[in-house]
């Protein structure tokens, strides 16, 4: 026997050191973890639905009564509405009396009826509990209660215990005229014991009603209610007469213990407009009773659960050792160069798909390495190709810029000359105009640089568009007269949020392209508003743009084929930087032409409020 002990000891030793061991506890650890997190996680979570439903039956049944009793009271005053409803100088008194009389026949909860003139001043009593008295005069128009129903209509004084044992209220109700009287009712309201009584909470669960001093007034046990009993000492009844003063509806489960010792699960409700409070109890084992039989079923899945996770860790730890040696001897001979190799996993678990993706991987290798150089001779020919449009670019560049710079040393050499003024007045007019040029190339090649660099942040702000379309006359109004063009551009009152520089320059290139591809006719720019954009369009009556070309004008050196067409053509770089200024800013650009009868460019941006004016200080 202990050799057999020593032996399994000495077997435990060996086994925790291998892999499979580690492997069969780390899944039974993970599954007895998950079994107990998901069991503690079911069982809170199945409290809190308990917990809720039993909060959701407190509320229904504590909104059922308290509606059965604003009822009650409603009904009660619209009797005695009925009762004060004609004025009081077109009855008599013994109409008034005979009035009373149906009244109390027709409301048993009331014992006692007083009738008070407009002036306040009691003219009539009836009760059930003494005699009829006329005429005694007392004069009510003082009271608070009198001074309440007179304003509101209504008043409800509290609660009182008529000779040492049953609750009554008094209900003051005003006309609403002046012409009418009051009455003032004694209510019994020991007949609320049936609304109340009549409230089913679960087996052993019962609802009662306290005034705002916590004094029972209606209970199951009609004992505790006749003994004027005062349960505000209660921590679930202090509670919920803490709450009475917020008029809160919401029903909060309180634990405490009942007037007989049992524990208990307390929730609360305030009827409307009275003051007194419903509140609600069920014995606590009675609400967690099927809390506790969950938790037994608990258990017995866990137990069960963790004795299946013991047999197929064993199991499942024997069963993964040997696809991973497999695997493990593969990838060395796959890292260490033989992509020949192929790794051989019988079955369709993941260990054979991970040894397939190993195969694919190899494979993968094999062709990556077989067409490695093909793709570097391919990378090459790339590299070539953009040198040589880099190449043509600078030849087009230096082409263009050439020709100015000519210009410029024809005019300087002719300025020096001409000995009129006339004439040197008009060649400095042609250096400004080759300038300008210049300028414009030398602004498109760096913005165009920029662009590529990223080296362009948008700074938005809000300003009035009307300084910057004024800014596009003035620059360009020259040059269409020089053309014979029309150039019309519509003003315009909206503020406008973006950045004031891109933007200038995105309708700079726009209307200067317009003026440079149209010889006869208009360019005009328009402003138009709908949904919170402003579109600024810019308009030709030049030859137009192809079809086939219309998804190439935005691209980088594209230069549109017009035959024909006098003047100067541009680097190709005027859309390009247009687009890009429009994608930084976030502004949608949209363009429209059919050859032969021009284009429209659009581009829309956000309107703001109008900023009001700085202080001159």
């Amino acid at each position: 026997m202990r050799l057999s002990v020593a032996r399994l000891l000495e077997g435990f030793r060996q086994l925790k050191h291998r892999l499979s061991a580690k492997v069969a506890v780390a899944i039974i650890g993970v599954a007895a973890a998950v079994l107990i997190v998901a069991g503690c996680l079911s069982l809170w979570l199945l409290v809190s639905a308990q917990m809720a439903t039993i909060a959701a039956l407190h509320q229904l049944q504590a909104e059922t009564a308290a509606l059965k009793i604003q009822h009650f009271v409603d009904d009660l005053e619209s009797h005695l509405r009925w009762l004060i409803a004609p004025s009081w100088a077109s009855t008599t008194e013994e109409d008034r009396r005979v009035d009373a009389l149906r009244t109390l026949r027709a409301l048993p909860p009331v014992s006692t009826l007083r009738l008070l003139d407009p002036q306040g001043r009691e003219q009539l009593r009836v009760s059930r509990l003494g005699p009829d008295i006329a005429g005694t005069g007392t004069d009510l128009s003082r009271t608070d209660a009198y001074v309440t129903a007179r304003q509101q209509g209504r008043h409800i004084g509290p609660i009182y215990f008529q000779e040492g044992s049953e609750p009554y209220v008094t209900i003051h109700v005003g006309g609403v005229s002046p012409r009418q009287g009051s009455v003032v009712a004694d209510v019994n309201l020991k007949l609320i014991w049936d609304i109340v009584t009549a409230l089913r909470i679960g087996e052993a669960g019962r609802a009662f009603l306290v005034d705002a001093q916590g004094h029972l007034i209606s209970h199951p046990d009609i004992s505790l209610v006749l003994r004027q009993t005062d349960v505000s000492s209660l921590p679930y009844v202090r509670a919920a007469l803490e709450k009475l003063p917020t008029g809160s509806g919401d029903a909060v489960l309180v634990a405490g213990r009942d007037l007989a010792g049992r524990d208990i699960l307390s929730a609360s409700t305030t009827p409307l407009a009275l003051g007194w409070t419903v509140i609600t109890e069920l014995p606590r084992a009675e609400a967690l009773a099927p809390v506790y039989t969950s938790v037994r079923l608990w258990l017995i899945v866990l137990a069960c659960g963790l004795a299946a996770a013991v047999l197929c860790g064993i199991l499942i730890a024997r069963n993964m050792i040997r696809p991973i040696e497999t695997l493990t001897t593969g990838a060395i001979r796959i890292g260490s160069g033989d992509l020949d190799h192929r790794i051989a996993i019988s079955g369709s678990n993941e260990f054979a798909q991970l040894g397939e993706r190993f195969n694919e991987m190899a494979q993968h290798l094999q062709a990556e390495r077989a067409t490695l150089e093909e793709k570097v001779n391919m990378r090459t020919l790339e590299l070539a190709r953009a040198n040589q449009a880099k190449s043509r670019f600078l030849a087009s560049a230096s082409h263009d810029l050439r020709q100015p710079l000519h210009a410029l040393s024809l005019f300087v050499d002719e300025l020096r000359s001409q000995p009129t003024e006339a004439r040197r007045l008009r060649l400095n007019d042609n250096l400004a105009e080759a300038v300008d040029r210049l300028n414009g190339m030398f602004d498109a090649i760096l913005d165009t640089s920029k662009i590529e660099a990223g080296a362009i942040r948008p700074s938005l702000s809000h300003f009035r568009l009307a300084p910057l379309l004024d800014n596009l006359r003035g620059m360009f109004v020259s040059a269409a007269e020089a053309k014979g063009l029309r150039l019309e551009i519509d003003g315009s009152v909206a503020w406008v949020e973006s950045d004031r520089l891109l933007l200038q320059r995105i309708l700079q290139n726009l209307v200067s392209n317009a003026i440079r591809y149209t010889d006869a006719g208009l360019v005009c720019v328009a402003c138009t508003e709908a949904d919170g954009q402003l579109t600024i369009a810019v308009c030709d009556t030049g030859p137009g743009i192809p079809a086939a070309l219309q998804s190439d004008i935005f691209g980088e050196f594209f230069r549109a084929p017009t035959p024909g067409q006098s003047g100067e053509r541009g680097l190709g770089l005027g859309l390009f930087i247009v687009e890009s200024f429009a994608r930084l800013l976030d502004h949608p650009l949209g363009m429209r032409s059919q050859p032969g009868h021009g284009s429209r460019f659009e581009i829309r941006v956000p309107i703001v409020p109008e900023m009001p004016p700085l202080p001159r200080n």
